[in-house]
């Protein structure tokens, strides 16, 4: 999946970059860590990855969102990535969403998807709101698997002022056959200072919550420095 992902970043870059007098690019990526030591002689070692990039041409646009998140605790006890991947022309899009999730026994989750979003802004703020159906098949460590069908309902906002800006993304994946107990809930929010620089101060609170898993909640709150580039 990773390579496919790839091989589809590679052609559309090339296309993109041989159109340079239309062409779009957003760079946002950001890396936090902390560390911890108690009275045991624990070490406790957290590092996140979150990056949203983006490159257009015309209304073709392709973007590619990663959360990843690992913690030591003497061994690994959290390792997780979520990687969203997006092909949207006008305002049809096709997605994948990757999943590997070793606190919650995911080898894989694959869920692919097509929808339509709309898009609006009133003053400084832009926001963003879509529907899809998906298609879910998840792999799990003990060698189970499962199968599924789900709505996928969006809304993101974002505001850049001069000294702070604000974004927001949720998604709400309920099941078609049991929407009340069967739903994914996942998303981010992030205050930055300076928005308008290269480089800016952060903070930023991830969450991805399963309802049907043992380990409902993960949850990331995280402050670090980010470096953004756009044309």
């Amino acid at each position: 999946m990773k390579s496919f992902v790839t091989i589809i970043f590679f052609l559309f870059s090339f296309f993109v970059f041989s159109q340079k007098d239309t062409i779009k690019f957003s760079l946002d990526d950001n890396i936090s860590g902390s560390y911890s030591k108690y009275t045991d002689n624990n070490n406790i070692i957290n590092v996140g990855f979150f990056g949203d990039n983006s490159l257009g041409y015309k209304k073709l646009k392709f973007n590619n969102v990663s959360n990843y998140s690992i913690s030591f605790r003497d061994s690994i006890t959290t390792n997780e990535l979520v990687n969203k991947t997006n092909i949207e022309y006008d305002n049809i899009f096709l997605f994948n969403l990757y999943t590997n999730s070793l606190i919650r026994s995911i080898k894989n989750d694959n869920s692919f998807g097509i929808g339509y979003g709309y898009k609006f802004s009133i003053k400084k703020i832009n926001i963003s709101i879509s529907y899809a159906i998906l298609y879910q098949k998840t792999f799990y460590r003990n060698l189970t698997e499962k199968e599924i069908e789900r709505n996928s309902v969006r809304t993101k906002i974002k505001y850049n002022g001069g000294l702070v800006g604000f974004s927001t993304e949720i998604y709400y994946q309920p099941s078609f056959k049991s929407m009340k107990t069967d739903y994914i809930i996942y998303g981010n929010a992030k205050i930055v200072l300076l928005p308008k620089k290269k480089i800016n101060f952060i903070l930023q609170d991830l969450i991805n919550y399963i309802s049907t898993s043992k380990v409902r909640m993960l949850h990331n709150l995280t402050f670090g420095i980010e470096y953004n580039l756009k044309n």
